[in-house]
């Protein structure tokens, strides 16, 4: 399936995650990669356990 007509939007929540829709190809620092679709939340407050991922804890750290 060919998803380069597909446009990925991404989205600066406010006091909250990047968020970013689309087909997504991550590569983590220990050069694994994962492909992921629909919504992602990328961290922004740096307290996550689930880096780069969201995990909601800038609620718990104030984040704005």
């Amino acid at each position: 399936m060919d998803h380069s007509s597909e446009q990925t939007e991404v989205q600066i929540m406010p006091g909250g995650p990047i968020l970013v829709k689309g087909i997504l190809r991550v590569t983590q620092a220990d050069g694994s990669i994962e492909t992921r679709e629909g919504n992602t939340a990328f961290c922004r407050c740096g307290a996550s356990s689930k880096k780069p991922f969201c995990d909601g804890t800038h609620r718990a750290v104030a984040f704005e």
